[in-house]
This record gives structure tokens, sequence and C-alpha cells, in this order.
């Protein structure tokens, strides 16, 4: 796809309504529901207090860290294109961006599974059922985007407004 024109804005409604009202919420439901999965796995009743260096809180936030970082990986194949398919471009047409993944990908798994990563970021290592649970919210949010997308691509002539 061509640059996008200079008269164009970065910032306008529809990219903040997909932000936040649409691909924001789904990042944060996967992180939440990794947090509570973890509690609840691990025994915890609501109401019931948890110390800051207790091992069940530890993993419940580092499942919610790690739910954030899946989300993003997924959300930097999303927003390569705001109208276009998914795999309308080669996954691996920007090594830059893949680059990208396998450093994030490397750090998360350094930061949860190793004794410097707990010390340092206050993580505790958590368990493959974990991922399991986490990744369903990754490819549900690619699949409701591939449906926007298709949407937008069915109605083309809808308004956007201008922002900045």
């Amino acid at each position: 796809a061509p640059p996008r024109s200079r008269a164009d804005r970065l910032l306008n409604w529809p990219l903040l309504a997909r932000a936040y009202l649409f691909l924001g919420p789904m990042q944060a439901a996967a992180a939440m529901s990794a947090y509570w999965f973890v509690l609840r796995n691990g025994g915890w009743h609501f109401g019931e207090k948890l110390a800051a260096h207790d091992p069940l809180y530890l993993q419940a936030t580092t499942a919610c860290l790690s739910a954030i970082v899946v989300m993003q990986i997924a959300n930097v194949f999303l927003c390569r294109s705001e109208h276009q398919p998914l795999l309308a471009r080669s996954l691996m047409s920007n090594k830059l961006i893949l680059a990208g993944i396998a450093t994030e990908i490397l750090l998360i798994t350094l930061i949860v599974y190793t004794p410097w990563g707990h010390a340092l970021f206050g993580t505790a290592s958590i368990a493959l059922v974990v991922w399991l649970f986490i990744i369903p919210f990754a490819l549900g949010m690619l699949a409701l985007e591939e449906l926007r997308k298709w949407l937008v691509r069915a109605c083309p002539n809808r308004p956007t407004t201008t922002l900045i």
C-alpha cells in the first residue's frame, strides 16, 4: 500500500474508537481474565486477602502481564492495516516486526521463568494451562478485528470524522 498522504491526520475518531472502544477492551478482558483464572485455580475466593509476596498473587499478576504481551503480539499484526485482511500481506514481510516479537517473547520468557526475572519484576512462574487460557483471547481478537475490517470494506462509503 502507498504511504499515507501528508494531508491525512494521524489521529482521528475511527482510529480512537478502534483502539479504545474495540481492541483495548478485548486486551483488558484477556489480561483481567488471566489474573482471575490463576486466582480461582489456585483456590482463592472473593474477599480473601493475599499478601503482596504470596506466590498465588505473584502468579496472577504474572498471568496478567503475560496476557498483555500475547494480546500485543496479536495487535501488532492487526494494526498493519486499518482495512485490509491480516493475510493480505505476508506475515514475513516486515523483518523488524518479527525481530521485535521474537525479542518480546524472549523477554517475557526470561521475566516469567528465571530467578532474576522474578526478583527484578516481582513475577512467578506460570503453568502451561495459563498460556493455553490466554491464547484463545488473542485468536478471538484476531477474528473480531478481521470481521470489523470485512464490514468496513463492505460499507466503503461510511463517513469518517477527523480529530487532529
